[in-house]
């Protein structure tokens, strides 16, 4: 039982060690260094994602070039208010190029939203054709946070789709 108590003395010897070191004004001031050069390092794996889906936009600018991958299709993308806000429609509006128009001119067009960061489900909504090339769907955010919006085509049975990624404000 000796043995046992001496390990167990060097145990909490250790522990009170380590938490008065972290009392002391520069052992701490590293530490939560540590834990904010950290945070960023969590969220860049949805970030890569996003990058892979050709959104290359900041939040709640126009995407001067969202590429829907099957076909190869440049297009613009805007959301009004340019900071969504929840619980509120805003107004995605989705711009093809004049070139690609006949293309999609008979596509149904819809919007998923996720928040990728909480991973609770998707919220679908019909875009609808507001002028030839534009397609524009209300959308209604539910929580504060970054979304991503998947854009889908349909076209002749086939599907196509972009990413928008964007934040969320109250």
């Amino acid at each position: 039982m000796n043995g046992w108590l001496s390990e167990y003395d060097m145990v909490l010897g250790i522990r009170e060690k380590v938490v008065s070191d972290l009392r002391k004004p520069a052992y701490l001031s590293a530490f939560l260094s540590l834990v904010f050069l950290l945070l960023p390092a969590c969220s860049g794996q949805n970030q890569q994602e996003h990058s892979q889906h050709g959104a290359a936009a900041t939040a709640g600018t126009t995407t001067p070039l969202l590429v829907i991958q099957d076909m190869s299709i440049p297009l613009q993308v805007e959301l009004e208010p340019t900071n969504a806000q929840i619980l509120k429609e805003n107004q995605l509006r989705i711009i093809v190029p004049a070139e690609h128009v006949d293309k999609l001119k008979l596509a149904k067009v819809s919007v998923t939203l996720t928040m990728p960061s909480m991973d609770h489900g998707a919220v679908n909504f019909e875009a609808a054709a507001f002028k030839d090339g534009e397609f524009t769907a209300k959308i209604i955010p539910t929580m504060v946070g970054g979304w991503l919006a998947t854009i889908t085509f349909e076209v002749d049975g086939q599907t196509a789709t972009a990413t928008y990624p964007f934040e969320a404000v109250p």
